[in-house]
């Protein structure tokens, strides 16, 4: 590591600011927000001022977001770092939009798509440039719903409730998760669209088909050059949809923290 990676800031911040929707536009809602030109500052209201490291306002388009928050992110992975991409904000804010969590297969060349099928796609496109290594890639999907940890990419027709156990040795580890190996952009994204189908949702007031739980979808790469052992490198993608169900979200990330506590990036959006 150089002496400017050691200096980067590890957990940056981007807000993401979407625009007003049918329903509100028809109750005369207005927005509240401006934003400053060419900083990363909004002001609510006439007063309160608020930086982050990123802003991107209602009219920024999903390839901004990704190459601006997220690219850097898979620079690093192929350096040996671990990266996180974390999505919070209250029901219908955009999380599942900006993050991919609905996308299909259908939609591989629309611009709308998130930052979960762009990372797929960026990562096997810089492991065909990487000849001299040999990869290995697996994924896994959960998500937390109701104090319950399921699997989104289990076999069985229901969703499996697993757990979570304290090793002494190993520390918190996730008992029965399903990891899939993969060697293609198309079966990752088979595991995502899986995953997916069977998340819970639900109606609310704000969102007719709002994500219920937490999920976290989980990239794992171990590269290996030449005669060198294996190096493991995780890019994990986590949206909540609401308030954390306090358990299970602990000890998740709990899990998650001592795995990644070397060389952790963290972006939150």
């Amino acid at each position: 590591m150089t002496n400017e990676d050691a200096k980067v800031i590890p957990v940056r911040v981007a807000l993401r600011c979407r625009p007003l929707v049918p329903k509100e536009i028809n109750e005369g809602c207005q927005s509240c927000l401006t934003f400053v030109p060419n900083e990363p500052q909004v002001i609510v209201g006439t007063e309160k001022a608020f930086t982050y490291d990123y802003v991107f306002d209602p009219t920024s388009e999903q390839e901004e977001v990704f190459s601006t928050a997220i690219s850097p992110l898979l620079n690093g992975i192929f350096k040996g770092y671990h990266a996180t991409v974390l999505a919070y904000g209250q029901t219908g804010s955009g999380k599942t939009y900006s993050m991919g969590g609905t996308y299909t297969s259908a939609q591989e060349n629309d611009p709308s798509v998130g930052v979960i099928p762009r990372v797929i796609r960026r990562i096997f496109e810089e492991k065909e440039k990487r000849a001299d290594s040999e990869f290995c890639l697996a994924v896994s999907y959960l998500e937390i719903y109701n104090e319950d940890i399921l699997d989104l990419l289990s076999s069985s027709k229901d969703k499996p409730a697993i757990s979570i156990r304290e090793d002494p040795k190993e520390g918190i580890k996730i008992v029965g998760l399903t990891e899939r190996q993969v060697v293609s952009a198309p079966e990752m994204v088979g595991c995502l669209e899986l995953g997916n189908s069977v998340r819970t949702v639900g109606s609310t007031a704000m969102n007719a088909a709002s994500s219920r739980s937490h999920a976290i979808f989980t990239i794992t790469l171990e590269q290996r050059r030449g005669s060198d052992k294996s190096d493991s490198f995780t890019f994990l993608l986590y949206f909540p949809c609401r308030a954390p169900q306090r358990k299970s979200v602990l000890s998740i990330c709990s899990h998650y923290s001592a795995e990644l506590e070397q060389h952790l990036h963290i972006r939150v959006l």
